[in-house]
């Protein structure tokens, strides 16, 4: 049951996503892509509070649908902004900036690496 409400959460963030994304054009800047990182980390931001302030009252898989489903289907970045903000929050300052310098930095490496890999054997 808990695999279904992720998968359910995970289906109404991502075409939720799609919405937005399509809804939204400026030219060959990816609003809708920024839109949607700003928002889903907002919301993030949000649920998070919810969970700390009543975490004994809200049911796991309540927490499981919107945070791995419907936030996870939305935007991961709403997962990167939460990790970064329990570091911070933590007082671990130096390891919050180095993830957030690596995450960033190294997805784009990535993202060329396996472009040009691909580009290459292909």
């Amino acid at each position: 049951m808990n695999f279904l409400l992720i998968a359910i959460g995970g289906a109404c963030g991502s075409v939720l996503r799609h919405l937005i994304q399509i809804s939204v054009v400026a030219g060959r800047f990816p609003l809708g892509t920024f839109l949607v990182n700003v928002l889903g980390s907002m919301l993030a931001g949000a649920a998070y509070y919810f969970v700390i302030k009543y975490f004994d009252t809200i049911d796991p898989r309540l927490k499981n649908f919107i945070f791995a489903g419907f936030l996870g289907g939305f935007t991961t970045f709403s997962a990167f902004s939460l990790d970064f903000f329990r570091l911070f929050s933590a007082g671990n300052y130096s390891q919050a900036f180095l993830y957030a310098l690596a995450t960033v930095t190294l997805s784009i490496l990535a993202l060329f690496f396996g472009f040009y890999l691909t580009k290459l054997i292909a």
